[in-house]
């Protein structure tokens, strides 16, 4: 099994992109239920590092499952909605967005708790952990566990 070590090792390449989708999903927020781009983007992304990926899990969400075999199972989630919530903080990569909420009122929307830096990080996690599953050296036969993202 692959150790922290082995698992961290990938880190500055993750890095490489991660800044670019943190700024892209901080741009384009939507609201609870209808993450349409932010989810077809997760689900990309994992796909790309060669997950097994279900989407419209809930209406919008997406599940990536990383099997490596029998045992124990790793769970890691990150929510992927914005709030209806007016971005003033001048950034270069503001959301400038509205949204139709649904009472059928138009809202501004925002990443104001965090979400996209939340789904940046798990799928940064997902590629370390598929990099890890790749380089993993056991003896032939041996078998490790699978690891979902929700």
């Amino acid at each position: 099994m692959a150790n922290i070590t082995d698992v961290l090792n990938g880190l500055s390449s993750a890095s490489l992109w991660q800044e670019r989708v943190y700024k892209d999903l901080h741009a384009h927020p939507e609201l609870s239920f209808h993450e349409i781009r932010t989810a077809a983007l997760v689900a990309a992304k994992l796909k790309e590092l060669g997950y097994e990926v279900l989407e419209q899990i809930g209406g919008t969400g997406v599940v990536g499952v990383l099997r490596n075999g029998t045992g124990q199972t790793v769970l890691a989630r990150a929510d992927m909605d914005a709030l209806p919530v007016k971005e003033r903080t001048g950034l270069p990569y503001a959301s400038t967005l509205t949204a139709t909420d649904d009472t059928g009122a138009s809202v501004p929307v925002m990443h104001a708790c965090g979400h996209d830096a939340h789904v940046t990080c798990l799928l940064g996690a997902a590629e370390l952990l598929a990099r890890a599953r790749a380089s993993d050296r056991r003896p032939a036969g041996s078998q490790a566990d699978p690891v979902p993202f929700f």
